[in-house]
């Protein structure tokens, strides 16, 4: 697997944007994903988790639970929000205001100190269960007490998360529909080769990679072999519905060869 070309990893972007221009979507949503497919999976013992640095931060607001109000964030951009226990206790007891604050920013840090204690204040509006598909905002707990806690704070802010458990296909958020076209391809292209760098096998267990949203079809960027689409000008509403008819006729023609095995015994 050679180093991917800028120009076609911003075509495929450039299609995704352009979908989205015309098929905006919720604040809370619209986020890009790179979508690893590996042949085989990580083995047991192996690192499952890593942190990919990314040229554009993917987050525009931060708070930060903790019960030290003297806290320096000075040094940190954005600026956060700090919120104490005692705050979520009297401004946020009710579901629906968790949920406002949930998506009132982007990330959410929390002292170590305090952080066993949050689920059961914050509750299923920041802690979703497994089963849900829709992303946690689960507050990423930093040892404030430490003197370069900020420094931890910056890595997270300029970083994306790779999960390497289970299955073979891995899914990292890269950008927002927001931002320029100029930094989602620098973006991607920094968490490709950051990824490369963390799977087994490194590039010969990649088959294939691609981009998407929560509401678009992926779009190929890299093919196991060197096949390549081009796609400047697709159509996702078409591809859509070409998947659609595709895993329905699939389905069909497998209860048919089931019923003629039924009939056979």
């Amino acid at each position: 697997m050679s180093p991917l070309p800028p120009e076609t990893i911003d075509r495929s972007v450039g299609a995704l944007l352009k979908w989205h221009r015309r098929h905006p979507a919720p604040p809370s949503d619209n986020f890009i994903y790179l979508i690893l497919s590996l042949v085989t999976t990580p083995h047991n013992g192996r690192p499952l988790s890593f942190r990919l640095p990314l040229p554009h931060s993917l987050f525009s607001s931060i708070c930060i639970f903790t019960n030290n109000p003297q806290i320096q964030t000075q040094s940190l951009h954005p600026s956060p929000t700090i919120l104490s226990l005692a705050d979520l206790r009297s401004l946020y007891s009710s579901h629906e205001s968790l949920v406002d604050l949930s998506n009132s920013f982007d990330l959410f840090l929390a002292d170590r100190k305090i952080a066993a204690r949050l689920p059961s204040l914050l509750g299923d509006a920041f802690y979703r269960k497994k089963k849900k598909k829709k992303r946690s905002k689960e507050p990423v707990p930093v040892n404030l007490s430490n003197p370069v806690w900020a420094d931890k704070a910056r890595e997270i802010l300029g970083s994306t998360r790779l999960e390497m458990e289970g299955g073979h296909c891995k899914g990292v958020r890269v950008g927002r529909v927001s931002m320029e076209r100029k930094e989602v391809v620098e973006n991607v292209a920094a968490a490709i080769e950051a990824a490369v760098r963390c799977v087994p096998k490194k590039c010969h267990n990649i088959r294939s990679i691609h981009i998407k949203s929560n509401e678009s079809v992926a779009l190929p960027i890299y093919k196991e072999g060197g096949e390549e689409d081009e796609h400047d000008d697709v159509d996702l509403e078409e591809d859509k519905g070409s998947k659609k008819r595709k895993v329905l006729a699939e389905k069909l023609e497998g209860k048919e060869l089931k019923t003629v095995k039924r009939a056979k015994r």
